[in-house]
């Protein structure tokens, strides 16, 4: 509410005004007096000795009063009552005096303000050096106002028989002056004479160009003189009162100017400001001819009071004009702008100068009530005062009006805030209402001013309760000085209160008019008042009854907290649910005025030092950068605050019933309350946790406050620049008390500064045990149990370095670590490792590590870290902030490890040591195994068996290093089944990795294969020992067969999925050799070839992407073998094309292979495939094989010898009895087809079956030959051996393998033998023989007769 309260300009929204508030009590006085300081008797002496003239005047900034009597300066100390000082250096009579400021760069920094002195023959300069707090003799006045000293400065400037009557200065050190010839001047000096100007010099600012060349006894007309002048520093503005009663505005520059350098003009000349001013309020009485105008001074408004008005003028009638330097519209607009939002726009050029509102005076006798709204219904003219001095400062107007010859009557009016802030709370805007009364003193009033001109006011008397103290004026007459100080409503109270009887109804008709949260506030201003401030100083006056009166106020009348319907959204509304229906009005919790009146006051409280920095940078002399912090807020403010909290904390303290709670409750709810009591328990339940919040609150900005102070008190610099880091001076640098009391990052501050505070402390060797008590006496919650604990382990650290001892050093070590175990939790990163470093210089390297590994543990007791880096670590995770500080205290231990395993005299690195360390926190394991790998210590982690191993290698992302290890750990730990998964993965990894090409995926899937079937074989044995086991339960022996099954039925399935898999991969690895082969003049095969080594692809990838696009035919043979593919017309034109492939090759260049050109290329070419092929029917069906052969034989019979095909088809792994059977139906079809042929010529279509028949029975014949010789290479003939064996078939079972006779040599011979069907191939002879006859070809008659007679005489 106190910063809702408007400015002047908004309560003047009107063009008049004369409203004036009844005081409650009604005896109340804007202003009392509270002592007269007469005149020292030695100035009354000088007086006596008037020649010519005498002037009197205030200078508050130095606490003085001055005189002139003739041509002599007298300077009187009012504070001090006695100090009196004379200056009568020179000779003339002096016209007029003014305390101005200096010129920047022309006096030393002991000169804060300049006297100007005006005499009709010259105006000089003197230096005044003042210090409010020093006292010294000799040469300076010494007093309760301070110390003054006057230097001669030799600055003066001629005057030209000008009298200056007034003399005014700005903040930037410009001075002006007006002389009675009506011209205004200026004052310009500087430290020295330059090159074409004089060290001081007069400029006449009004003059024209031509005035300058006429001599001044010529000059016949002047302008009107003036008779008082005041400079607007932020706007930039001076303002001149003529004796006309008209004002001039001059316009300084937007930075201050200079004169002859366009820095100043005239900008407005108001000459009606009479009929302005009756224009605006017909009660206006002044400016007639009966009623002449008189402005008896002006007063500038800062733009913290109001943005739009400028300046305030007084009448001798009393009244107030408000003028405005913007216009109507502007104002408007601005209206409702914030004060302090001025800023650097203030200061402009101004558009008008013109009467903004009048404000009527109030009535000159005290006694009288207030005169009322005298412009609502009445034209009537209000009665003027007779005012010849006059004051205003932040709303508060003081009028010397002549009582009669010998008394003035002080006339004060003073804003009515709580009766503003009542119409502000019902309407949006509110006019000025003020309170008004008056005060006779003795003698005649010469100047008015406020004794602290510095200070800042505020229109809100309600937000003084105790911010400041009450303001004070001086007033100064011909009998001395009267101090009036300003009555607040706290004033007000007290005074009430004071009263030996207080009347009930005087209580209520105060709390009516300034509500029930100002009264109880105000109840604890006076309750709580520091013992040596003004207010307890009022409260002793009135002994101990406004005391008791104020608590029985604030606990009999301070209301009880209680249910309220909620207020609607907008005037005039009802609520609804949006269906039309009428919603049921919503309800909250009104606390009570006690409550809130204690909220106000402690928010008044804290408003002079809550938002203002604590600690400020402040560089060193010369440097630009801040290297040091000092305190942003004054030491003696923060104690004033302090103060009046620890009254605050002792009052609630010693008044237990303030705060309700289950056993010392008030009354809840008046007896004829229909509130229920849940609701009344409701009620104070939210008040008592409000109030505890507030007691908290009080309680940590006493002791944060107490902590600043001390900090001083040890010289805040020099710790900072000793002991701070340079982030931890940007950091704290321009932090506000609001932060160090209320955010977590505060006090962390706060304890930084304390660690800082002890270790400069300790490095002057002072005691921990001293710093810590006046730590926990003066703040006690920033300063734990956890911080003695830290600070005694860094004591005990120190002594430990600093001891020659080793045994002494190792004790002092391990109770450090006892210390810091026990606060571990509560250790920042920075000071574990801080820590960890102290112990390691000490060379206990297990303590740092134990240290930084319990902090980490203490620091997240549910393990959120390690739930939130499972969760991927998302952004903006609250967790993230636990996450870091446990990773910060891991990299303590491993840098600790890296300096180890780095130092040659360090002890030797293995597992052992490490396995010293906890096992049981997963996030440390992860980092040190993370270590451990960076540092190719893969070994030692396998050697470890952490509970982690197996998680960690198996973590994303699976790198084929991690999953490498993995495997290895594995089968170190005799899992074989899991490193058989693990390799199949690897090699079955749908993406590229690192170093694993398409061999290494195969040997990962041989790998695979082989530890899967000794995990089965593992399996296995285990399943018979457990079915072994009679003497168990038969439940749980069933349990565990069952589970083995299934293990081993797994284990299966993946043994016969990775056969597949290596079998198609054995595939892909032809084709990439194949392809390789090609790379050196084919692009696109290099290309393909490099893609193979990416992954392991399926049949349908390898067909459809490499072997069919490319035509890689042989490994499309392979590709139907492995699936087993059946699509016989497509197969034959797959062999028809590696055929003739093959001879068209061997017609230009020879075989790349190196074999024999034409029929051996091709044959060559058929055995490597059909020792891959067979015995698939799909990819290698022999009869196919077998007449291609022939076609290519008959072909080229240039280059057939007998035994072609059949040798070619026993080369590539054909057994002997399927290539009998094959080349046996091959013939049986073409003598078939040469009895029938199918078209074309007959003869020539039979003889070529012919041909071909005989070709036939010749690779018969000669298969045969190499069958018995197989047979009999083998060996003596076999038991059991079956001369009349005739079903090949059985044969083909008989074999086995099926393998030729060739490579299988190891086998006996009773096998090899009993592959050979003897029945069928000499029944078959003989049908060879009979065609041959038949054919007349007795060649091949005698031959096949020959190889029949070997086999009948072989068996």
């Amino acid at each position: 509410m106190d910063l809702k309260f408007p400015v002047v300009s908004e309560l003047l929204h009107a063009s008049a005004s004369g409203d004036y508030e009844t005081p409650v009590p009604r005896d109340w006085q804007v202003v009392t007096k509270q002592r007269l300081i007469p005149l020292p008797d030695a100035l009354f002496e000088q007086y006596d000795l008037l020649e010519c003239r005498c002037f009197m005047g205030l200078f508050p900034e130095i606490k003085r009063a001055w005189i002139t009597v003739d041509h002599r300066l007298f300077l009187w100390n009012y504070e001090d009552e006695s100090d009196f000082y004379s200056f009568e250096d020179q000779e003339q009579i002096i016209v007029s005096v003014a305390l101005v400021r200096p010129r920047p760069g022309v006096f030393v920094d002991t000169v804060k303000y300049v006297l100007a002195v005006a005499t009709p023959l010259e105006v000089f300069l003197l230096g005044v050096g003042y210090d409010a707090g020093s006292s010294r003799a000799g040469g300076r006045l010494v007093g309760g106002g301070g110390s003054v000293t006057l230097y001669a400065t030799q600055i003066s400037v001629p005057a030209d028989g000008v009298a200056m009557t007034s003399i005014a200065g700005s903040d930037d050190g410009r001075i002006f002056m007006s002389g009675n010839d009506g011209a205004l001047y200026e004052f310009v000096y500087q430290a020295a004479d330059g090159w074409l100007t004089k060290k001081a010099r007069k400029v006449n600012l009004t003059s024209s160009f031509v005035s300058y060349f006429v001599p001044t006894f010529l000059a016949t007309q002047h302008d009107t003189s003036a008779l008082s002048m005041a400079v607007d520093n932020d706007r930039m503005l001076l303002y001149v009162l003529l004796q006309d009663a008209s004002i001039k505005v001059f316009w300084l520059g937007s930075s201050g100017g200079g004169a002859g350098n366009g820095g100043f003009q005239l900008a407005h000349h108001h000459k009606s400001i009479g009929n302005s001013a009756a224009l605006l309020c017909p009660q206006f009485n002044e400016g007639t001819e009966s009623s002449p105008l008189e402005i008896v001074s002006m007063h500038v408004i800062p733009p913290t009071e109001s943005r739009t008005l400028g300046l305030v003028a007084i009448t001798g009638g009393g009244c107030r004009l408000y003028f405005s330097t913007v216009s109507r519209m502007q104002r408007f607009y601005e209206a409702g702008a914030a004060a302090g939002a001025a800023g650097a726009s203030t200061a402009r050029q101004p558009e008008v100068f013109e009467i903004a509102h009048v404000r009527l005076p109030p009535e000159p006798q005290p006694t009288l009530a207030a005169a009322g709204p005298l412009l609502q219904g009445s034209r009537l003219p209000r009665q003027m005062l007779s005012v010849h001095t006059a004051f205003y400062r932040n709303g508060t107007a003081l009028l010397a009006h002549a009582w009669n010859e010998d008394h003035d009557s002080i006339v004060g009016a003073a804003p009515a805030c709580a009766q503003i802030l009542a119409r502000i709370a019902k309407q949006p805007r509110a006019n000025l209402s003020e309170l008004s009364s008056a005060a006779r003193i003795e003698g005649r009033t010469w100047a008015i001013a406020e004794t602290d001109s510095a200070a800042d006011g505020t229109l809100n008397d309600l937000a003084t309760v105790s911010c400041a103290p009450a303001r004070s004026f001086a007033v100064l007459t011909n009998a001395g000085v009267t101090v009036l100080e300003k009555q607040r409503p706290v004033d007000m109270f007290r005074m009430l209160v004071a009263q030996p009887a207080v009347q009930e109804a005087q209580i209520k008709e105060f709390v009516a008019t300034f509500s029930l949260d100002e009264t109880c506030a105000m109840c604890f201003a006076i309750l709580c008042a520091p013992s040596d401030g003004a207010l307890a100083r009022r409260v002793a006056g009135g002994g101990m009854q406004a005391l008791g009166a104020a608590r029985r106020i604030l606990f009999e009348h301070g209301g009880l907290p209680r249910f309220v319907e909620a207020s609607p959204s907008s005037f005039g509304a009802s609520a609804s649910d949006g269906s039309g229906a009428m919603a049921a009005p919503s309800e909250r919790i009104v606390l009570s005025g006690r409550h809130e009146g204690l909220a106000v006051y402690l928010a008044r409280v804290l408003h002079p030092v809550w938002k203002q920095p604590a600690a400020v940078g402040k560089p060193e002399r010369g440097s630009a950068e801040a290297t040091r912090l000092d305190l942003g807020i004054p030491v003696h403010r923060l104690l004033e605050v302090q103060d009046r909290l620890r009254g605050l904390l002792h009052f609630i303290s010693n008044n237990q019933r303030f705060v309700p709670d289950q056993l010392n409750q008030m009354p809840v709810q008046p007896a004829n309350s229909s509130r229920s009591a849940a609701d009344a328990a409701a009620c104070w339940r939210a008040e008592s946790e409000s109030l505890g919040a507030l007691y908290e609150l009080m309680l940590h900005a006493a002791e944060a406050i107490s902590f600043l102070c001390l900090l001083a008190d040890f010289n805040l610099p020099a710790i900072s620049e000793r002991s701070l880091t340079d982030a931890q001076r940007k950091s704290f640098a321009g932090t506000t008390l609001s932060d160090l009391v209320c955010t977590d990052g505060g006090r962390d501050m706060c304890r930084d500064l304390i660690l800082a505070l002890i270790s400069s402390q300790l490095k002057q060797h002072a005691s921990i045990d001293s710093i810590s008590d006046v730590l926990g006496q003066r703040c006690a919650t920033l300063f734990s149990a956890a911080d003695v604990s830290l600070y005694k382990a860094l004591e005990a650290l120190r002594l430990a370095g600093d001891s020659d001892e080793g045994a002494e050093a190792a004790a002092l070590g391990t109770g450090a670590l006892e210390l810091l175990t026990g606060i571990a939790g509560t250790l920042a990163a920075a000071q574990v490792r801080e820590l960890c470093a102290s112990f390691e210089a000490l060379g206990q390297y297990s303590a740092a590590a134990s240290l930084a590994l319990t902090c980490a543990a203490q620091s997240d007791p549910h393990d959120a870290a390690l739930a939130f880096w499972g969760d991927g670590a998302p952004e903006g995770d609250p967790r993230e902030a636990v996450y870091r500080k446990r990773m910060d205290c891991y990299r303590c231990v491993i840098e600790l490890l890296d300096k180890r395993r780095l130092a040659a005299s360090g002890p030797p690195f293995d597992a052992k040591s490490l396995a010293a360390l906890p096992s049981t926190d997963a996030l440390f394991q992860f980092a040190l195994y993370d270590w451990l790998l960076e540092n190719g210590q893969a070994a030692v982690l396998f050697q470890l068996h952490g509970p982690f191993v197996e998680q960690y290698l198996s973590l994303e992302p699976h790198t084929a290093a991690k999953s490498d290890m993995l495997w290895h750990y594995y089968i170190h730990e005799n899992q074989f089944g899991k490193a058989s998964l693990v390799q199949r993965a690897l090699a079955c990894a749908p993406e590229e990795l690192d170093g694993v090409d398409l061999a290494r995926r195969i040997e990962y899937l041989s790998l695979s294969i082989g530890n899967c079937k000794i995990a089965v074989d593992v399996a296995r044995s285990r399943q018979q020992t457990q079915k072994q086991r009679t003497a168990r339960p038969a439940a749980a022996a069933a349990g565990d067969l069952l589970s083995e099954a299934d293990e081993i039925n797994g284990l299966a399935t993946v043994l016969r999925e990775s056969e597949d898999q290596l079998e198609i991969a054995q595939v892909q690895l032809a084709m990439q050799q194949q392809l390789r082969s090609l790379g050196g003049h084919d692009a696109a095969a290099a290309a393909a070839a490099a893609a193979l080594d990416r992954r392991l692809f399926t049949v349908t990838e390898l067909y459809d992407g490499f072997a069919e696009p490319l035509k890689l035919w042989d490994a499309v043979l392979l590709l139907f073998k492995v699936s087993n593919h059946d699509d016989p017309a497509f197969v034959g034109d797959i062999w028809q094309t590696i055929a003739r492939t093959a001879i068209d090759h061997d017609s230009g260049d020879s075989a790349a292979d190196g074999d024999a050109g034409g029929l051996m290329a091709v044959a060559s070419r058929v055995a490597r495939l059909g020792r891959r092929l067979y015995p698939s029917p799909a990819a290698f069906p022999v009869a196919l094989v077998a007449r291609i052969l022939a076609d290519l034989a008959r072909e080229r019979p240039l280059e057939y010898a007998a035994g072609y095909v059949c040798s070619t088809l026993v080369q590539a792994a054909v057994p002997h009895w399927a290539a009998f059977e094959a080349l046996n139906a091959l013939y049986l079809k073409a003598v078939a087809s040469r009895a029938q042929p199918s078209g074309g010529s007959s003869s020539d279509a039979g003889a070529s079956a012919q041909a071909t028949a005989d070709l036939l029975a010749r690779e018969v014949a000669a298969l045969a030959t190499a069958w018995i010789e197989c047979a009999q290479n083998a060996g003596p003939l076999a038991e059991g051996f079956d001369p009349l064996a005739e079903s090949s078939s059985a044969a083909a079972a008989a074999s086995g393998t099926g393998r030729p006779c060739s490579a299988a040599s190891g086998s006996s011979g009773g096998v090899a033998r009993a592959a050979l069907p003897l029945v069928a191939v000499d029944e078959a002879l003989s049908q060879y023989i009979i065609n041959a006859t038949l054919a007349n070809n007795v060649e091949l008659k005698n031959e096949l007769q020959r190889v029949q007679a070997h086999i009948r005489q072989a068996f």
